[in-house]
């Protein structure tokens, strides 16, 4: 049997489109040539723009944290943004010891959705696009909450459990966490509106003697909603 040929069949012409065209592959089946169509995978979305953030190493807090007031990361797409919404398509965690240290307490972290009518306007930091020619994200991101009267909607989404020690020689998994998983489908990312955010934060409690650290990577994109 011969290879299969690429051909193309001209479509009759409307006032918009002086000649679409469908895309084929030819095959000799026994005594007929045979068009085979095949499919290119669009995304569902229209993406805008794509970007990344690696924030500091921090260490287990001794308190839990609310996740209203208090957070290891606030990120929020403001009311006033329009035609664009914000998702996140990756959170990975990685947690260590930086001591020999038994652990009692087995803190965690979460990820919360809220709504807000404010807007981050303290320590804002700016993400790094994944193409220098990108646009620059609408949403806001932020270590600490000013500007936004977080209103919680449900419960938590994801979370990330840290590195612990039953003793004081050695440590258990998980290590690394991903609390958003990049491999899902797109229908899976969570997808942040005008006036909508995350927060994730630690709200099991440490203790005072508590030295783990964690780093937290994120990757978003924002796409078209107009």
């Amino acid at each position: 049997m011969a290879a299969p040929i690429d051909a193309i069949i001209t479509l009759p012409d409307d006032s918009g489109n002086t000649g679409k065209k469908v895309r084929t592959q030819t095959e000799v089946v026994g005594a007929n040539t045979v068009h085979t169509h095949y499919f290119v995978m669009q995304r569902a979305k229209k993406v805008i723009t794509t970007y990344r953030l690696a924030l500091v190493q921090a260490t287990v807090l001794a308190s839990a944290q609310n996740g209203t007031t208090a957070g290891m990361l606030f990120g929020h797409m403001g009311s006033a943004v329009s035609g664009k919404a914000m998702r996140i398509r990756r959170i990975g965690v990685s947690s260590q010891h930086s001591t020999a240290l038994a652990t009692p307490t087995a803190p965690r972290l979460l990820i919360r959705r809220f709504t807000s009518s404010g807007a981050l306007n303290t320590s804002l930091i700016s993400p790094n696009t994944n193409d220098s020619t990108q646009t620059a994200p609408a949403a806001l991101f932020s270590l600490v909450n000013t500007g936004c009267t977080v209103v919680h909607v449900g419960i938590g989404f994801a979370h990330a459990a840290l590195a612990g020690a039953i003793t004081a020689v050695g440590a258990y998994e998980p290590c690394d966490k991903d609390m958003i998983d990049p491999a899902a489908e797109e229908d899976a990312w969570p997808v942040f509106r005008p006036g909508e955010g995350f927060v994730i934060y630690q709200d099991v409690a440490g203790t005072t003697s508590d030295t783990r650290k964690f780093n937290i990577e994120i990757s978003c994109d924002e796409i078209d909603i107009a």
